[in-house]
């Protein structure tokens, strides 16, 4: 297969993502739905369920308006109102974790008025803090999650278990790490458009079958002709808040922009960092978890810049693009330490405000074009 349909495929199971498990769910998978990153998908994989990332929809929220406050954002809602509209009806059990306030809330609402649907329901609590200490603590907490899946699932989850779960989990983030370094080339084979696609499939299905399809599209990008202009377009890493539509990246893109990397959590920071597997395998998922390319929830931010400006370095990166969804605390309490941090090497950015709904694209066309046009292209 070609690359080009190697991605029609991936982008089709993404977006056909319900369907495409409820069938694997009638023959008799179990599916755990998670929703952060921080979550070690491993230890569930171990259970023998296949973990799925819970996403927002296309559609209004009027459900989850009724059950959630009004400056809670609009990621969480309306990945509620998937939920309530039984989208999720194939999930044998929901993690969250103490992310930010509003996955709190969404995890409030779900474990209370979704029960009946989700059988097992449980948040983990990670630190906000980078430390030796805080991996301790993090270990205990995984260790607590382990134990509650083997008491509700009734399985065990041996040693051996863990050990090839996160051996098959670091083959798919070294694989996706060599799609992402093509893009350092000054004529990378594949778009951040494309990028973001391929990294959202792998988050909704059986990561076994993924890494196949990553293999076959890791030689298909090798010999596939670079992006028209590559040349000629401004470098962007993109950066901030929840960001699952591909088509908020392909309106930059067309306007001559070419996102070359990410630190998003649907990019790198869901794949970047491997899992030691030296340590013992919970002393190393939770090492790997708390220290892993951070976002605004872990102290210090200066860790998180540290990692920035080497990646803009290393692939070449113009200029940032900082989205920011509307009511994300973190994220916007962030941006002036990143916008100051970033302004010592050079690098400008541009700041835009977003709702999780393609809404206000006019604004983003407008405000992105005369960006490029002050930065010179």
């Amino acid at each position: 297969m070609n690359a080009e349909d190697i991605l029609a495929e991936l982008g089709d199971i993404y977006a056909n993502r319900h369907q495409w498990n409820r069938k694997r769910r009638e023959r008799g998978q179990r599916y755990m739905g998670w929703v952060c990153t921080y979550i070690p998908e491993e230890i569930i994989q171990a259970a023998g369920i296949t973990p799925v990332r819970v996403l927002g929809g296309n559609d209004e929220t009027p459900i989850a308006d009724a059950y959630l406050y009004s400056n809670l954002c609009s990621f969480v809602r309306s990945a509620l109102e998937e939920a309530f509209m039984d989208k999720y009806d194939y999930l044998d059990g929901f993690v969250a974790l103490n992310a930010c306030d509003h996955i709190r809330r969404l995890y409030d609402v779900w474990s209370i008025y979704l029960k009946g649907k989700t059988p097992f329901t449980t948040i983990l609590s990670v630190p906000g803090k980078i430390s030796e200490n805080t991996i301790a603590v993090f270990k205990e907490e995984l260790e607590v999650f382990k134990e509650s899946l083997e008491r509700h699932f009734e399985v065990e989850i041996t040693e051996r278990a863990l050990k090839e779960a996160i051996a098959l989990y670091n083959t798919t983030r070294s694989l996706l790490k060599e799609i992402y370094d093509l893009r350092k080339d000054p004529q990378p084979p594949l778009t951040g458009t494309e990028a973001m696609e391929i990294v959202l499939a792998g988050m909704v299905m059986p990561k076994d079958v993924y890494n196949e399809k990553l293999k076959s599209l890791l030689e298909a990008l090798k010999s596939r002709p670079p992006v028209p202009n590559a040349g000629e377009r401004v470098r962007l890493l993109i950066m901030g808040s929840e960001l699952q539509e591909p088509e908020y990246i392909r309106v930059i893109e067309e306007l001559g922009g070419l996102v070359v990397n990410d630190d998003l959590c649907n990019g790198t920071r869901y794949f970047w960092n491997l899992v030691d597997t030296r340590e013992e395998p919970l002393e190393a998922l939770a090492r790997r978890y708390v220290t892993r390319n951070p976002c605004p929830r872990m102290r210090p931010q200066t860790e998180r810049l540290t990692r920035l400006k080497q990646m803009i370095k290393d692939y070449r990166v113009e200029a940032v693009i900082y989205e920011c969804i509307k009511f994300c605390d973190m994220h916007g309490a962030a941006y002036p330490i990143i916008k100051r941090g970033l302004a010592e090497i050079g690098i400008p950015v541009l700041k835009l405000d977003r709702e999780h709904l393609l809404t206000g694209i006019g604004q983003v066309k407008t405000r992105t074009q005369a960006f490029f046009e002050s930065i010179g292209v």
